[in-house]
């Protein structure tokens, strides 16, 4: 799917989400007072966790493609900057299976990690901080969805010019040829797909 129409699906994850991560430690532990820091030097420290957290996310997924099978050189990082959206990509086959494991490293590092911390230790701003990164990780969700049913052993890659994935090829021993951007058709006229302006009523409403 396009960048912008995959970024308001995750947002329109946003409210399960949120009850699913914050939900539990509400329910312990109460919202603190004051929730978000106020001061300026809380206010920075926290954009800038939040800001290494994205950098960490993407290199995460390339730790993941390499791990797989990839090369650091086959895997390219880069910003669909109509949607403001980071990516790292792999731009050889992987199986399913390491897919799958790069795709969910950085929600669980980076989000189950800090919100298991702060669930058993009582502090918030490791369990908000967790939320936010289960949030930004609702796209690799999104793709997790789409490759159930997907054989473990069969033959993914990115897609070179989406969010999202090919299966390349079944189960086998040896990776197929790479997919590049020229082997694919042009895109298909007439998508059926909603809209980028009922996406986001459906992100509001989720929210």
């Amino acid at each position: 799917m396009p960048p912008a129409e995959a970024q308001a699906r995750g947002a329109a994850l946003l409210a399960p989400i949120a009850l699913l991560a914050l939900g539990p430690y509400l329910a312990l532990w109460g919202l603190p007072d004051p929730p978000f820091p106020t001061d300026p030097g809380g206010i920075l420290l926290f954009l800038s966790a939040f800001t290494v957290g994205v950098v960490l996310h993407e290199a995460l997924h390339g730790l993941g493609h390499v791990w797989g099978g990839a090369s650091w050189p086959d895997v390219r990082f880069g910003v669909h900057w109509a949607a403001l959206t980071p990516f790292a990509e792999c731009t050889v086959p992987t199986q399913a299976r390491s897919y799958r494991r790069t795709l969910a490293l950085p929600g669980l590092v980076l989000g189950a990690g800090p919100l298991g911390v702060g669930l058993v230790t009582g502090s918030w701003p490791p369990t908000f901080y967790g939320f936010l990164m289960l949030v930004a990780a609702a796209g690799d969700l999104l793709i997790l969805w789409i490759l159930v049913g997907v054989p473990a052993d069969a033959w993914v890659q990115d897609h070179p010019r989406q969010v999202g994935c090919l299966v390349v090829d079944d189960a086998g021993p040896d990776p197929p040829p790479p997919v590049s951007d020229d082997d694919l058709p042009d895109a298909t006229a007439g998508d059926s797909s909603p809209s980028f302006l009922q996406l986001l009523l459906l992100a509001a409403l989720s929210a």
